[in-house]
């Protein structure tokens, strides 16, 4: 069997195809949630003539529809298995996308946002999550490592592959390209997925276990009742670290890298450069996602995390000096690239620590909708901050301020496991 601080990669070959299914999730979850609105904002401000401070103060409560989308993939997941709600999310997602190509109001832009975040985090987030905490119950860590590399290589593609579509069929029809890539994507992930290793005769983390093993193994996990429900996880202080800390990690990530060229315009950089400086972020991101993964496994979720909010913590304070250096912007975009995946990896893996693989979605399904209550608030600062000093300075120092709060919030976390 690997024990639980192995840094292999040895995850078998059905075991990799989970992890590319699971890397295709979060591609398009940070497409439709995080990376894609680099651009629409920008685009749909200029094109429409309205303030894109506004566009992102609206932005905020537009994503509390993602709670919902969350909280209710999770309850569905644990009924109804991972496969089928991960395709129904993909295909309504899918089409929601398209409708950016029909709207020309604001309150048009605000509900295709939240109808997007809905759907993005039920199919890429939650449902990519329960599938590496099934396949993947000890060797999580790393196996994060490598699928959360869909977020970076979003980061490198997205903007350029909208771009593209853009020039193929106009604007609105970029996003009817893109929403019927992603209806494509889910129907492949419905097809290749299984939602445990057993069901194809394979062990958890690709273990060594007799047939009977297998066998009993599945059957426990056919019979098991979780002891956990909403109401014992919120009054569970454990859940309350978890989500606020995490959290405002997603805060800090969500704040650079859905402001990046813009921030980096505001410097002085041309707008080819600062398009540019995304696609280098998300390659750096392939390195750090995996450097992410391997430091999980090997000295533990908890002080890979708290490594993790340090590492932002200095890049939020170098993005709120006021200067137009270039080699501090250069640093900047090498420290968010090197960060931008390690979100995805370290927040389900410390769920899946203290849960187990049983529990895992049951706790998600209450963590989900703590964490990405604080994360919402990522626009507001944004915008606040724009609409005060014109530019991002004052916002990310806002940032910082709570990146303090969530190391903080980490290290009370005690990782010792109470699920199964």
């Amino acid at each position: 069997m690997q024990t639980q601080n192995s840094t292999k990669s040895n995850f078998g070959a059905k075991g990799w195809r989970m992890i590319f299914v699971a890397g295709l999730m979060f591609y398009f979850y940070a497409g439709m949630c995080t990376d894609g609105l680099n651009t629409i904002v920008t685009n749909f401000a200029n094109a429409h003539g309205v303030d894109e401070a506004a566009i992102l103060s609206l932005t905020t409560p537009a994503s509390w529809l993602g709670l919902i989308g969350a909280a209710l993939a999770s309850w569905l997941v644990s009924k109804r298995g991972n496969r089928p709600i991960m395709l129904i999310a993909a295909i309504l997602g899918g089409i929601t996308y398209m409708m950016y190509g029909v709207v020309s109001t604001l309150a048009g832009f605000t509900i295709i946002t939240a109808l997007a975040n809905f759907f993005g985090m039920g199919y890429c987030h939650t449902c990519a999550n329960a599938l590496m905490a099934n396949w993947f119950p000890t060797k999580k860590g790393l196996a994060l490592g490598w699928a959360t590399m869909g977020q970076n290589l979003c980061s490198a593609t997205f903007v350029l592959l909208l771009t593209a579509f853009v020039g193929i069929a106009g604007t609105n029809g970029s996003f009817y390209l893109m929403g019927a890539l992603l209806i494509i994507a889910g129907i492949f992930s419905f097809v290749v997925m299984r939602d445990t290793p057993e069901e194809l005769g394979c062990t958890p983390d690709n273990g060594t276990v007799s047939k009977e093993e297998l066998e009993a193994a599945r059957r426990e996990m056919e019979n098991y009742h979780s002891p956990w429900n909403a109401k014992s996880l919120l009054c569970n202080k454990q859940v309350w670290f978890i989500g606020l800390g995490f959290g405002i990690f997603i805060i800090c990530t969500v704040s650079c890298i859905s402001r990046l060229i813009p921030r980096l315009i505001m410097t002085g950089w041309e707008p080819p450069k600062a398009i540019a400086s995304m696609t280098v972020a998300a390659i750096l991101g392939l390195i750090g996602s995996y450097l992410t993964g391997w430091l999980d496994q090997k000295i533990g979720t908890k002080k890979a995390s708290l490594v993790y909010g340090v590492w932002y913590l200095v890049t939020l304070i170098a993005c709120a000096i006021p200067s137009n250096n270039v080699y501090l912007q250069y640093f900047t975009v090498f420290m968010i690239g090197m960060a931008i995946g390690g979100i995805g990896n370290l927040f389900p893996s410390m769920v899946g620590t203290l849960f187990g693989r049983y529990d895992f979605v049951r706790a998600m399904g209450v963590l989900n909708p703590i964490t990405n209550i604080v994360r919402s608030f990522a626009f507001v600062i944004m915008g606040v901050g724009l609409s005060l000093t014109g530019t991002y300075h004052l916002a990310y120092g806002m940032v910082a301020v709570l990146c303090v709060i969530g190391i903080i919030l980490v290290a009370c976390i005690d990782d010792k496991p109470i699920g199964r």
